[in-house]
């Protein structure tokens, strides 16, 4: 209900001192900066979990409720609990700690800064607690820890030059790596080593390893039996990771790069000449995975009240009697989900990183001499369009949609206009 955060920092800038003043005229600033403290966050768990130290009981909850009586005519609501009291749960604690450098001169401005975060009392469910305490709601306490560290990265150049010409150019480069350190998980077996969470990021995606498609149904027969409802030939075979005879979630790896980007950039550019202005800008996305969602994308199946359509790709390229290819985009066809298929896997892993060109502009400012003459301030046209175009890998759709390929499509814009000023 309370804490304590409290931080400190310190810069200095260097230019300001006397032995700088020969470099004045080329380093106009050069601060060194460094700060560290405490961050205290109280939102965690959901919205209705704001006060730990209280419990929640329903009091007149149906469905734990009795009827009894000689005509089983007399009904009663039971009670039920969704939350115990904890007066241990306190805030999540964060330890940060930065030292950057700002520098201009010479028309540039660069900050660069390396920063550490460990956060702390994280708040998690605990793990398999026995069903004989006859508990009717999770048990959650503060015991994650994660370290994340990375750096942020920005230089500008603005540029006035005696032709007319002017440029203002911009560029930001951000990377950040956390780590769980601590994790509420049981101590896994030798052959189970790999589901520990524990030294990878907070945000990884756990799978299966697909090796194939089923050739046949002899196939199926001789391999390891797969837990997630019916399959068979051109179905997709997940490896038994931990060697007992059956594919279960217990073989789910880690897989891929972490869900959120760890490097985001952008680089752009303002240029004019006389009475012409173009500007441009970039932005990119760097280590991140993301998973296709099948059922999405199975053709002729209900989702969600309408039928999915069939995408190009998978009529081209699936299996069948007639085409068992084991590395097809997509298994066999199905007026159904099959559920096998569905299970998250590296079959549907995709690198989501890409750079967008996110917008471009052109625009022409009529000589004040010609306005002049129509009793105008100004009069600008210009042509500008966002999301023109967008480089990747991943060729299916935007990668920015992720594994929601058949969502609504990031626009490209197209824009005409005339700003007039009286």
């Amino acid at each position: 209900r309370w804490g304590f955060f409290p931080s400190i920092g310190l810069a200095w800038n260097i230019a300001n001192e006397k032995f700088w003043e020969p470099l004045k005229d080329k380093i106009e600033s050069l601060k060194i900066r460094g700060s560290y403290g405490l961050v205290g966050n109280d939102q965690i768990g959901n919205e209705n979990d704001r006060f730990f130290y209280l419990s929640n009981v329903n009091l007149s909850d149906e469905g734990y409720g009795y009827t009894f009586g000689e005509l089983y005519s007399y009904h009663r609501p039971g009670v039920s609990i969704s939350r115990y009291a904890n007066e241990k749960i306190g805030w999540e604690t964060s330890k940060q700690a930065n030292i950057a450098v700002d520098i201009s001169g010479m028309g540039f401005n660069l900050t660069a800064e390396y920063f550490t975060q460990y956060r702390s009392n994280i708040l998690m469910d605990r793990s398999y607690i026995p069903n004989t305490m006859g508990l009717t709601a999770a048990v959650k306490a503060n015991v994650g820890e994660v370290s994340n560290h990375g750096m942020d990265l920005s230089l500008e150049y603005n540029k006035a030059f005696t032709n007319s010409m002017w440029i203002q150019s911009r560029f930001n480069f951000t990377y950040a790596h956390n780590k769980l350190k601590v994790s509420d998980e049981p101590s896994y077996p030798s052959n189970e080593y790999y589901r520990t969470k524990v030294g990878l990021p907070y945000n990884t995606t756990y799978g299966l390893i697909a090796e194939r498609l089923f050739v046949d149904d002899a196939d199926v027969a001789n391999s390891p039996n797969q837990t997630f409802g019916k399959y068979g030939a051109g179905d997709i075979k997940y490896r038994d990771m931990n060697g007992d005879g059956q594919i279960t979630e217990a073989d789910a790896v880690p897989i891929g790069l972490p869900t959120e980007p760890e490097i985001n950039y952008g680089f752009g550019a303002s240029l004019g000449w006389k009475d012409f202005d173009f500007s441009f800008f970039f932005q990119g996305l760097g280590r991140r995975s993301f998973q296709i969602n099948p059922s999405n994308l199975s053709p002729f199946v209900i989702n969600g009240g309408n039928q999915n359509g069939l995408l190009e790709i998978i009529a081209d390229d699936h299996w069948s009697e007639d085409n068992r290819n084991i590395y097809a985009f997509w298994p066999r066809l199905s007026p159904v989900q099959v559920a096998n298929n569905n299970q998250t896997s590296t079959w549907w892993l995709r690198n989501g990183a890409f750079l967008r060109l996110k917008n471009i502009e052109l625009g022409y400012n009529i000589p004040i001499q010609i306005l002049s003459k129509w009793n105008m301030s100004n009069l600008r046209l210009y042509f500008n369009a966002s999301n023109l175009f967008v480089w990747s890998k991943f060729k299916m759709w935007d990668p920015e949609m992720g594994g929601n390929g058949i969502g609504y499509p990031v626009q490209r814009v197209f824009n005409i206009g005339l700003t007039i000023g009286i």
